[in-house]
């Protein structure tokens, strides 16, 4: 299965195109996406100038493209669910590989600088069976309650629960590394 996610902030503006022929949106690009690292491995790699962020080249189309060049700007941390593509081009007699993903849904996370987005929002673009050559169906979601079960739902009994809420850890077993298969 090829299914990517990725949080990450957007290393710049990103810019609207419109392919020549039948003038379909897209819009390429940048995420950078922290590596999970903790504190003191992260200043390490920082003292010797090393990354801690992995730069990920991305594409969106059609309604999804529209989005994030409307409502996107520098340093926005968005969400992004795709697929790895893979190709390759010519460029002065040297063949060059490229890996991109091709983002089908998009939420926003936080504003540049700390501030949140008002609501709930995400857009989904759904390509259903992989049958490309169907128009997609899209839907925009910006209801706050669309992801929020009922308050007094079956959501919110713990069916892992064993019914002290104060100890995170009471009831499972401990392990030793020699018990984990690889």
């Amino acid at each position: 299965m090829n299914n990517v996610c990725l949080l990450g902030r957007l290393t710049r503006d990103p810019e609207l195109r419109y392919t020549p022929q039948g003038g379909v949106a897209v819009v390429r690009f940048t995420l950078a996406v922290n590596r999970r690292l903790g504190k003191e491995k992260r200043q390490e790699i920082e003292s010797n100038h090393g990354q801690t962020a992995d730069f990920i080249s991305c594409t969106a189309w059609r309604q999804t493209a529209e989005l994030i060049a409307n409502y996107c700007h520098q340093g926005d941390q968005i969400a992004v669910e795709g697929r790895i593509q893979t190709g390759s081009y010519e460029k002065d007699g040297r063949r060059i590989y490229t890996t991109d993903v091709v983002v089908n849904t998009m939420d926003f996370a936080s504003r540049a600088g700390g501030g949140n987005y008002s609501s709930n929002n995400s857009y989904n673009q759904d390509y259903g069976n992989n049958n490309y050559n169907q128009v997609p169906n899209q839907s925009y979601n910006n209801n706050n309650n669309a992801n929020n079960p009922p308050v007094n739902s079956a959501y919110n009994n713990d069916d892992f629960s064993n019914g002290d809420s104060n100890s995170d850890d009471e009831g499972f077993f401990p392990m030793d590394n020699d018990d984990i298969p690889f």
